[in-house]
């Protein structure tokens, strides 16, 4: 008889996740291979893992990964203490939820959405709570394009600012930072299958030097991220860009919130493309372009970070915008946020988490139709991530919030 492998290499991920449709993007393989033998490549302009040294099936790569498996119910009692039930926690498990904005103001009006994330990242490498962050920022080369990097400093954490609404892998530099630039302590910022990958590294223990850098993660609302080809389309067909290498600069979220999309070309104007209404509600958001693993993706509010960050599109009366709902999970989360509102970096205020199911249609997308999609492809056997939870949808009475 020949003899049983009790280890996992890159070939197992390749064939159980990357060639069956379920590879996330989110980098972790890449992050954990402390050989250097995975890289991110981009086919069709997607980011996918690939092979380009040598695996020695160390077994790291293959368990860390979210794109298969996501075990919400042992992730849950492990780093937030309880269960949940689908229908009743609608948000995940918390223990405070709140809205808030960044004390300074270039940051509050610079950010997305009140710059609660870019300031607690601030506060976090001012106060030596952490040496580094891994955030989403514009490449140089290619600045209608994303990649993830390592901020240290405040003016490293703003050039993340208002990024794109594509999928990049911001785990793939956890052993850059840890191993090479010799980094103990750092936090990650990332969406709800970014923060999937760092918290089954973390439960598994190990590569131990990886897991004992990360302090904290902050996770982001997500609706879905969208194949790049969707937002090619909107330059050049709606923006009437016909040359890509012609934007020197580009923003998803420009102007009064909840912001447009604009460009500026290399004759230095600057030009209009779509308001974020047309191109998210008509185009990317309607899921002509959102990408399929996204779409059986049941995690809207990032349920597994430390403190989860989005969009507050209801108006709040008597009080100035733009808010970030920022929901703290952990007593990690919570004391990140007490200190960085007692020294003054961010205001804080109660937020009725009922508001935030009815804010645009993200958390529609995620918890309706992404579950009754799951659903619908285990009945005809189609690849589908475990979520070990028995998974299930009804309607919710709400009032609903469409941005304009």
């Amino acid at each position: 008889m020949g003899k049983t492998r009790d280890k996992t290499s890159f070939f197992d991920l390749k064939r159980d996740v990357v060639d069956r449709g379920l590879c996330t993007a989110c980098g972790t393989c890449v992050g954990v291979c402390l050989f250097d033998a995975i890289s991110i490549d981009y086919e069709s302009d997607e980011p996918i893992p690939i092979l380009t040294g040598e695996c020695t099936e160390c077994d790291m790569c293959y368990p860390a990964c979210p794109g298969k498996n996501v075990p919400l119910r042992t992730l849950d009692k492990t780093f937030l203490g309880s269960e949940r039930y689908f229908e009743r926690d609608k948000i995940g498990i918390y223990t405070s939820c709140n809205r808030g904005y960044a004390m300074d103001e270039e940051i509050r009006l610079t950010s997305s959405s009140g710059g609660i994330v870019s300031s607690l990242l601030i506060f976090a490498l001012e106060e030596k709570l952490i040496e580094g962050a891994i955030l989403t920022g514009w490449r140089k080369d290619k600045p209608w394009r994303c990649k993830p990097y390592i901020a240290t400093t405040k003016e490293e954490v703003m050039r993340g600012i208002r990024t794109g609404m594509m999928i990049v892998p911001n785990n793939a530099l956890l052993a850059e930072a840890v191993t090479k630039k010799q980094m103990e302590k750092i936090a990650v910022v990332g969406l709800p299958c970014h923060i999937h990958g760092l918290r089954k590294l973390q439960m598994r223990g190990k590569p131990k030097k990886l897991v004992n850098a990360i302090q904290f993660c902050i996770g982001l609302f997500c609706a879905s991220t969208y194949y790049w080809e969707g937002t090619k389309h909107l330059l050049q067909e709606s923006g009437k860009i016909k040359n890509l290498e012609d934007i020197v600069a580009m923003d998803y979220r420009g102007g009064k919130p909840p912001g447009d999309m604009f460009v500026l070309t290399r004759d230095g104007k600057f030009r209009f493309v779509a308001t974020k209404h047309d191109y998210v509600w008509h185009l990317l958001g309607s899921a002509s372009y959102k990408r399929d693993r996204c779409l059986m993706c049941v995690d809207f509010s990032a349920e597994l970070a430390d403190i989860s960050c989005g969009d507050v599109f209801q108006r709040i009366e008597d009080k100035p915008g733009p808010f970030v709902a920022t929901v703290a999970r952990t007593e990690t989360g919570e004391g990140l946020l007490q200190m960085a509102t007692e020294k003054g970096y961010i205001h804080l205020e109660h937020h009725d988490p009922d508001m935030i199911p009815s804010s645009g249609m993200g958390w529609e997308a995620k918890k309706h139709a992404g579950v009754y999609r799951w659903l619908e492809r285990s009945r005809y056997g189609w690849p589908v991530p475990d979520y070990e939870y028995e998974i299930s949808e009804s309607p919710l009475p709400r009032d609903l919030k469409f941005p304009g």
